[in-house]
């Protein structure tokens, strides 16, 4: 009966259009400034268990909290700021509606249509990929497996070494030999800065704080890395900004992030790798048949080059 159902794009467009409407065509359009008023924002460590709390019953069917809440989390994010109380009686309301229509789309034999049956193994599928997913990235990235990870990478999360340098820049050649001059007769380096440098950091003596390798242009850190603390260059250094005049402060071993600056890229890259580890495992251990767009068998792969 409905083997040849299809979803026009226009119809597709009114279910979308009807659908937003009846989000946001309750109180929630009468917010002025993402308040409601007389209605306080809802704590969610306030809320009752929301698997358990029943906010509609249609039929018989239960409608629980927890289904207003996901509905709320996939709001525009314009309206993931309003607080649940201004968005909760259209999100009951979108939700008893859906539910309404569903029972409708049953009571007409839609629940056998083979369409709605592959978009609910499609979606059967994608939800118990993600949940076995999250299971199993959750029992390998522990506490302990991050902060071991953290300590095998810390070495080259350190990076190189640091360099505190000031400079003074200048706009031409002889003015940057005339202040080298002036710091070999016993000038300071610091005040020289703050009078002759035409650079922003000359307010603070000509102070750049702590830097890497490869963070300057390259011709002012091939200068200041090959000098020793207290000294400075007998050389103007040329850069696209003029010339300068550096001295080096200090030196020091580059420093790998705290654990909890590193915890974000640690968790990625190791559930990266849970997730790889785990598709190596499945492919070995599965045959897989592939066939062309059209149906047809796949063209084998180009045999590798030969090596000279």
């Amino acid at each position: 009966m409905f083997s040849h159902f299809r979803s026009p794009k226009w119809a597709c467009v009114a279910i979308a259009a009807i659908a937003a409407g009846l989000i946001f065509a309750g109180p929630a359009s009468a917010q002025t400034g993402g308040q409601t008023s007389g209605q306080p924002a809802a704590n969610p460590a306030q809320l009752p268990d929301p698997t358990k709390t029943v906010v509609a019953r249609i039929a018989g069917e239960e409608i629980f909290l927890v289904e207003i809440l996901r509905m709320a989390e996939r709001l525009p994010d314009q309206y993931k700021q309003l607080p649940l109380p201004a968005v909760y009686p259209s999100l009951l309301q979108r939700a008893i509606d859906a539910r309404l229509v569903a029972a409708a789309g049953r009571a007409a034999g839609y629940a056998d249509n083979e369409e709605v049956k592959r978009r609910v193994s499609a979606a059967e599928n994608q939800i118990i990929s993600e949940v076995y997913l999250i299971s199993r990235v959750s029992e390998k990235v522990t506490e302990d497996a991050l902060r071991a990870e953290y300590d095998k990478r810390k070495d080259a999360m350190a990076g190189g070494e640091q360099v505190r340098a000031r400079h003074i820049l200048l706009e031409t050649e002889e003015a940057a030999r005339e202040v080298i001059k002036e710091l070999g007769a016993g000038g300071d380096f610091a005040e020289l800065a703050a009078d002759r440098s035409t650079g922003p950091s000359a307010a603070s003596g000509g102070d750049l704080g702590w830097f890497g390798e490869g963070q300057m242009v390259p011709e002012f850190s091939d200068a200041a890395f090959v000098l020793d603390p207290g000294a400075y260059t007998k050389e103007p250094v040329k850069t696209q900004f003029g010339w300068h005049v550096i001295l080096v402060e200090d030196r020091k071993a580059g420093e790998a992030p705290p654990f909890e600056q590193a915890r974000q890229q640690l968790s990625s890259d190791l559930s990266g790798q849970v997730m790889q580890e785990l598709l190596t495992d499945l492919r070995a251990k599965t045959e897989v048949e592939r066939f062309n767009f059209d149906g047809g068998p796949m063209p084998e792969a180009a045999p590798a080059a030969p090596k000279n």
